[in-house]
């Protein structure tokens, strides 16, 4: 695999909580590619994700694009897996207000609308979206107030299938020379979506192509029960989503 520019690099990171550790030595960098991060539950996946944003304490170094202090935030769009909706806010209020304090302008948002193609619904309450229809107004908030590195937090839980289908087919195109760190369960995606597997449990277990992660000897460092099939060209997995103790 040809080597991709780092936009994130993540170094030594640990991040700890009651004493213990969440996080243990975690390295990588991530370049203009799709990387899917997986792992039982409890294996950092969005403890990470708020290292990057600087919510929590951490010991290492994390940059975007070369920035490594607190400002590199501002350069980080961030889906939460718990969406706050606003009982009587608009999609465009919704995706136009952080925008709007980071000063940039309502274009941003209305080109972010376009995006996750939910222009047409820029007046309509949020809280008569669906399931699908929220993640993607989540996804055009983030995009609106800038950054080089979009991080999703299991934007597919709790969406029906075809809002599944319509989330998945804009991810595909969001990809398209932008960095994207999306954390999830599931292992079995579509395999054209990701460009990268990141497999945490603490540590990194595992960093690299879905040929080389999704593989039943790798997976098993991790998962308790693992099965994995190649099915024309796509993987399909099955696992025990929890972890190994030792």
């Amino acid at each position: 695999m040809a080597q991709v520019p780092a936009v994130l690099t993540v170094k030594n990171l640990y991040v700890y909580r009651g004493g213990k550790a969440v996080l243990e030595d975690v390295t990588f960098d991530v370049g203009k590619e799709f990387v899917l991060v997986v792992g039982p539950n409890g294996a950092g996946k969005t403890t990470l994700f708020l290292a990057v944003l600087n919510l929590v304490k951490y010991r290492g170094e994390i940059c975007v694009e070369g920035v490594c202090g607190p400002e590199r935030v501002k350069r980080v769009g961030y889906v939460p897996q718990a969406l706050e909706v606003g009982r009587d806010a608009t999609v465009w209020e919704y995706v136009y207000l952080p925008a709007k304090f980071r000063g940039v302008p309502p274009e941003a948002a209305k080109a972010a609308l376009e995006e996750v193609g939910m222009a047409d619904l820029a007046d309509r309450p949020l809280s008569a979206l669906s399931g699908g229809q929220r993640q993607r107004a989540a996804i055009a908030r983030a995009l609106a107030a800038g950054g080089d590195v979009l991080l999703l937090d299991e934007p597919l839980a709790n969406v029906d299938p075809q809002g599944r289908l319509e989330l998945l087919s804009v991810l595909r195109e969001l990809k398209r020379g932008r960095t994207i760190l999306m954390a999830s369960h599931e292992l079995t995606l579509p395999s054209d979506l990701a460009d990268k597997i990141l497999l945490l449990n603490r540590r990194v277990v595992a960093y690299g192509s879905l040929d080389e992660v999704l593989r039943e000897e790798v997976l098993s460092k991790v998962y308790s029960y693992v099965r994995v099939a190649k099915v024309g060209g796509s993987y399909v997995c099955v696992t025990e989503d929890y972890a190994h103790t030792h």
